[in-house]
């Protein structure tokens, strides 16, 4: 695969986000490249993205993937760079005491690495995969959140990216590898540049100054004890640097009535050669080939990105076969001007309990029968409740959760917004809290509703802000004209 065929997290996001439409016949009938279903699906979306930068999100979340990564980098340095600096403070009456120093700047970070490690070979499981997503996108929307305040990112971008952020929320599941990586790889980033902080501050406080190791414990420990463990310790580059001999250790050790003057220099700074090896071999190099294998790893999915999903494989197909038309049910072999007909067998809301969740400023849409009218007519559903809500994801929690331990992946939800008011993030993160809540699977539907007593009727005043709620809000909007 070429460089520039490789799929991006901008890239996939995008991808999302066209998938509501139904474009690309006109764009494959000029498409000569590779037949490939990702590869064809890769060039559309860059084609897509060259004229419609203001409404796809890619561009905008890779730029602040990227910034994110950075200060995390930047933080990473500073925070190790500062524990370094400060545990090795000398100030020349006493020396720095060893065993704090080998804990702090070698033990405790091996342990976090070695946790690290396991977490990264571990099965990736549902809930996990879900607390990722969730972080995943709690950072994105801060950065973002930020971004606009400094100026960096416009209000359409901003719209842009909340939207793809909510539908890639909704088809995490399909993503799971690329959502772990993703979140994994910064993180990895920033603990091997706090490593790299530590190894910088050790190196430069010992040569710019002269750092004096001892050691001390109440414990009947001798040095030759001491000699063998820091021995065992040292197998990574004994063979290269040579660890302190068992006289450097005995002449080391101080006692406190005794202080640091009958002490000698020579054996007091033989540790600090390898102090700066155990960090280098115990703290770096791990966290260099996690990074490593992150970044692998991060490369893998992208590249094992499968599109044998339903929606994708109706894409390709309208794609290929520009002259097949979806309708509904209709007598076997019939053909309207020679275009070839689908035939459904029924419809995939038939006989699906819904629940209807209606601004409570709406008493106008609160009547139940209509809607079990429309319902029966519409899809052949029942209609399940009809329930009054804030639409606000942290009022309507509590009910969302209720109805989260009722419901079956056959049950589905309808959300009804007034799709005359300007669309808000807001309401991107209403239905993102949904699909949080819900068990994986139930269907949410939005039906947006008109002016109070004009039901579903929209205003030939309203037809802007209706095609910016079509274009920015997640999920399947389905259209009601009758009440």
């Amino acid at each position: 695969m070429k460089l520039s065929e490789r799929w991006t997290l901008g890239d996939v996001l995008d991808y999302e986000v066209l998938l509501e439409g139904d474009g690309g016949r006109e764009w494959f009938q000029s498409y000569d490249g590779n037949p490939r279903p990702g590869h064809v699906l890769h060039s559309w979306v860059r084609s897509q993205r060259s004229s419609n930068t203001a409404t796809l999100p890619g561009p905008t979340v890779e730029r602040l993937y990227r910034i994110a990564a950075a200060l995390l980098a930047i933080l990473g340095l500073i925070a190790g760079t500062g524990l370094g600096w400060g545990v090795l403070a000398y100030a020349g009456s006493e020396p720095v005491n060893l065993f704090p120093a080998l804990i702090l700047l070698v033990g405790i970070p091996l342990i976090l690495t070695l946790v690290s490690l396991i977490l990264n070979l571990l099965p990736l499981g549902g809930n996990r995969s879900r607390r990722l997503v969730d972080r995943l996108m709690k950072f994105t929307r801060a950065a973002l959140a930020f971004t606009r305040r400094l100026g960096m990112v416009d209000r359409a971008h901003a719209d842009a990216v909340n939207s793809g952020l909510s539908r890639f929320r909704g088809r995490s599941a399909h993503y799971s590898g690329l959502v772990r990586w993703s979140v994994s790889l910064p993180i990895q980033l920033r603990t091997f540049c706090f490593h790299i902080g530590i190894l910088v501050a050790v190196l430069w406080r010992g040569i710019v100054q002269d750092l004096a190791f001892a050691w001390q414990t109440t414990l009947r420990v001798s040095p030759e004890s001491i000699h063998s463990l820091a021995f065992r310790i040292s197998w990574p580059w004994r063979n290269l640097i040579h660890p302190p001999t068992v006289d450097q250790v005995a002449g080391s050790r101080i006692v406190l009535k005794d202080g640091i003057a009958g002490l000698n220099n020579a054996d007091l700074i033989a540790w600090w050669p390898y102090i700066c090896c155990a960090i280098l071999a115990y703290g770096v190099l791990p966290r260099l080939l996690l990074l490593v294998y992150g970044i692998l790893r991060r490369r893998l999915a992208l590249l094992n990105l499968s599109f044998n999903d339903s929606r994708s494989r109706r894409l390709l197909m309208i794609m290929k076969e520009p002259r097949v038309e979806f309708i509904g049910i209709e007598p076997p072999g019939e053909h309207k001007n020679n275009v070839s007909t689908v035939h459904l067998p029924t419809s995939k809301h038939e006989s699906m309990p819904i629940r209807i969740l209606i601004p409570s400023t709406r008493e106008d849409l609160m009547p139940e029968e209509p809607w079990k009218k429309y319902l029966v007519r519409q899809w052949g559903a029942v209609l399940s409740d009809v329930i009054a809500v804030s639409l606000d994801d942290e009022d309507d929690s509590s009910i969302i959760e209720s109805l989260s331990g009722k419901m079956s992946d056959r049950d589905g939800i309808l959300v009804v917004f007034e799709g005359w008011r300007p669309y808000t993030a807001a309401a991107g993160l209403y239905i993102d809290s949904i699909q949080s809540l819900l068990p994986q699977g139930i269907p949410v539907l939005v039906a947006l509703a008109g002016r109070p007593g004009s039901g579903f009727i929209m205003d030939k005043g309203d037809s802007e802000t209706l095609d910016q709620w079509k274009r920015l809000l997640p999920g399947e909007i389905v259209e009601l004209r009758e009440w």
